[in-house]
């Protein structure tokens, strides 16, 4: 618990509370700033500490400025060359990870908001002795110049130390699994166990079904996150109006980090096993759209909050550029496909669908998400259409997959898995014919070690399956559907089939 609320101020800090920097800096210069200066106004610290408050204070002046203008000048080339990094680090990787360095980077923000703050804290006594000359704010000015030197002294060189660190692509695909890993955690609380559904499928609206639409009111953006707890009022509001008895269930219509257009894209729809009248749908529309206007948020870019699959197209995206001819840069490719593995990983053992899709089931509330097979197509697809004739970034996806599998008790997980691989039909691509007559420009040797690390992929599928038909998993759901959802229940079937006669 106090694991998951430290990651939700995390998250409200980084993803939800714009403009961090500036707020850090305000609280420097005007809370601390004015505190400090009040508290001068009100008592004479030259009388406590018996010094000349005015002379001190018109000698400390010329030292603070020197430091301002050594912290301004500092500053501006440092996020200067900032900015270049970072854009050929955009053109590079992906320009998805600008925002990481700065709007999400709270470490980053800490820096902005110190120096910042410093130079405006050091400026507001100055300012302030304008209008009350008799006053000299030798308290606050020292404060100032105290944070200057610190900042000159061990934050900046600690700034450049964590970006010359973060700026390796190797710590940005890693910060990317880590918040992906947190995500996953807080979304899916329960890991999977014998007994479960096996897998999760979308519900359909019954085509017959009296539908009731709420259209975004939102201008156009990306769906960021939506609030589970206020879109319960739905159904407590619908539930208590005069169409009630006859409602089912509601149902949101995109996925989370889907792009959303305003007056246009569904974000909920009611269904009705009973017709209501147009003053009825009004009065619905009006008043559920107010509900989810709230809980809903839209915003135009997307973020970690609620959208794994977003880290994991950061991290596509960074390895098909890495294997571009323009950038040639293999090893970046194989980083990232081992974050996706870890991400993988980490999804395969959890149950779906999410903890809050669950409770909001029996609130009569159908969420809309991902499954796991769309996710596993998500992370290697794209990653094997561009790099499928380059054994070195095929035995790295096999490899990812392989270590994933002795972990996985889902069957129908380790089905998608296991199918993964075999639906590329690498034996189409590496033979021996084609390295004959020169389709396939690898050596030799290469060829062998891809048909070495796919068997040794089979030897551990069947190591699995094996492991869970002792544990009798296999068994169980072969003999008993825990679903009463008939597509769902022909899925499974299909599951354990395929493990059952897989044999290669």
């Amino acid at each position: 618990m106090p694991q998951t609320l430290k990651y939700k101020l995390k998250n409200i800090l980084i993803h939800q509370l714009k403009d961090l920097g500036t707020f850090l800096g305000v609280l420097y210069a005007v809370v601390i700033g004015s505190a400090v200066m009040i508290l001068e106004y009100s008592v004479d610290f030259g009388t406590i500490f018996n010094i000349d408050i005015l002379d001190t204070y018109t000698r400390l002046i010329s030292v603070t400025n020197v430091l301002i203008s050594i912290l301004i000048g500092i500053s501006l080339t440092t996020f200067s060359v900032i900015f270049v990094v970072m854009q050929l680090a955009s053109s590079q990787f992906s320009p998805r990870i600008l925002r990481h360095f700065l709007i999400n980077d709270f470490k980053m923000q800490k820096f902005i908001g110190l120096f910042v703050g410093t130079i405006s804290l050091c400026i507001l006594p100055q300012f302030a002795s304008v209008f009350c000359p008799n006053t000299p704010f030798l308290v606050t000015l020292s404060l100032g110049t105290l944070l200057a030197f610190y900042g000159l002294s061990w934050s900046y060189p600690n700034m450049i130390t964590y970006l010359s660190i973060n700026m390796n692509v190797s710590s940005i695909t890693n910060r990317i699994k880590v918040d992906m890993i947190e995500e996953i955690n807080i979304l899916y609380q329960e890991n999977w166990c014998l007994g479960k559904n096996l897998l999760y499928k979308r519900a359909i609206i019954h085509p017959d079904k009296f539908k009731v639409s709420v259209v975004s009111p939102f201008d156009s953006g990306y769906l960021d996150s939506v609030n589970y707890g206020k879109l319960k009022k739905v159904t407590e509001y619908v539930l208590q109006s005069e169409v009630g008895f006859c409602f089912e269930n509601a149902f949101q219509k995109p996925i989370v980090g889907e792009f959303i257009m305003k007056g246009t894209t569904t974000l909920l729809t009611l269904v009705f096993d009973q017709n209501l009248t147009p003053a009825q749908v009004q009065e619905l529309q009006k008043e559920v759209g107010a509900i989810v206007k709230n809980a809903f948020k839209v915003e135009q870019f997307r973020s970690h909050t609620q959208d794994i699959n977003f880290g994991v197209r950061k991290l596509v995206d960074i390895a098909i550029k890495a294997i571009s001819p323009a950038v040639n840069d293999p090893t970046t490719c194989l980083n990232c496909i081992d974050q996706i593995g870890e991400i993988a990983k980490e999804l395969a053992m959890k149950e779906f669908p999410s903890t809050d899709a669950k409770s909001l089931k029996s609130e009569h509330i159908q969420v809309n998400e991902f499954n796991f097979e769309e996710f596993i197509d998500f992370c290697y697809d794209q990653i094997f259409q561009w790099g499928k004739e380059d054994p070195t970034v095929i035995k790295r996806i096999i490899r990812s997959i392989r270590i994933i599998l002795p972990l996985v008790e889902n069957p129908f997980h380790l089905k998608i898995l296991i199918q993964q691989v075999e639906e590329m039909e690498l034996s189409d691509i590496y033979n021996l014919t084609n390295h004959a007559n020169g389709t396939l420009k690898i050596s030799k040797e290469k060829l062998f070690t891809i048909e070495n690390e796919l068997s040794q992929f089979r030897k551990k599928a069947k190591q699995q399956i094996l492991r869970l038909k002792q544990k009798e998993i296999l068994s169980f759901y072969e003999i008993k559907c825990v679903s009463d959802n008939e597509v769902i229940a022909s899925v499974q079937s299909d599951a354990i089939a395929y493990l059952n006669a897989y044999d290669y």
